[in-house]
């Protein structure tokens, strides 16, 4: 079992869980509500920066590919074969 499975496993029985048998509902602190707020947004900051940084690497490499290649650099193959045994 792949981990991901067993999270998808865990997260579909918690959520059974939860429909099967709501908790009370009661009052949160608004200190709670704001550390939970915060929290968030400082995962959306987080999320936002790796695509940012994916994006603008992205836009280098092929930037560089491609000044690369106009630039009259020799074009490099690289085949890759299976070992063969000999008899």
């Amino acid at each position: 079992m792949t981990f991901k499975r067993l999270v998808c496993i865990v997260l579909l029985a918690t959520l059974t869980a939860v429909v099967a048998k709501p908790a009370r509902a009661e009052a949160m602190d608004p200190n709670t509500i704001l550390i939970i707020v915060g929290a968030g947004i400082a995962v959306v900051a987080v999320i936002a920066v790796v695509i940012i940084a994916n994006a603008s690497e992205g836009r280098r490499r092929s930037a560089a590919a491609s000044a690369s290649t106009a630039a009259g650099a020799p074009t490099v193959v690289v085949f890759q074969t299976t070992a063969v045994e000999s008899p």
